[in-house]
């Protein structure tokens, strides 16, 4: 089991940082088309819409690495208050409607990939995209996210009680 979650880890850590190269693209997307229009260059006229997918791709691959690292939305007042027998059972019933959650996400978007893919749908914009590269991620994500929520059960961890500095961006 510990060899799966850390496969499970890795794998996480790896959407993040094919994530953090979009971002890094992007940058050098738009640092290229603002000077290019201020030089009298030619200006790529693709760099919207790639970026535009580009954050598509950047929140969907993030996901499984938020979770893991504790970076996703938590409300953690009700818990506080909770006596400990209860905070667990609370904690595992939303890890598991959050697992749950991300498995719907990742099975319609899985579904949505096969369809494009099978049809063979194009995007048309500035260029023309094979629609499944929109879909890629949304299952990747997903379906990873859903795995490190589980992770959670998993390792006997909670987001409650966890060091300070476990909490991301707090």
């Amino acid at each position: 089991m510990a060899a799966a979650l850390r496969t499970l880890d890795a794998i996480s850590t790896l959407l993040f940082y094919l994530a953090c190269l979009l971002v890094v693209a992007i940058v050098c997307m738009v640092t290229y088309d603002v000077f290019s229009r201020n030089l009298g260059l030619p200006t790529a006229i693709w760099a919207v819409n790639a970026v535009e997918y580009a954050m598509l791709h950047i929140t969907c691959l993030s996901i499984p690495y938020l979770v893991l690292t504790r970076g996703h939305v938590c409300v953690e007042i009700v818990l506080t208050y909770l006596p400990g027998g209860l905070r667990r059972t609370w904690e595992t019933v939303l890890h598991v409607l959050a697992a749950a959650i991300c498995a719907f996400l990742c099975f319609e978007s899985g579904k949505m990939f096969l369809q494009v893919l099978a049809d063979g749908s194009y995007e048309v914009r500035s260029f023309d995209a094979p629609m499944w590269t929109l879909y890629i991620s949304m299952p990747l994500g997903f379906g990873f996210g859903a795995l490190q929520f589980l992770a959670f059960l998993a390792r006997g961890d909670s987001f409650y009680g966890a060091a300070p500095e476990t909490h991301a961006g707090m």
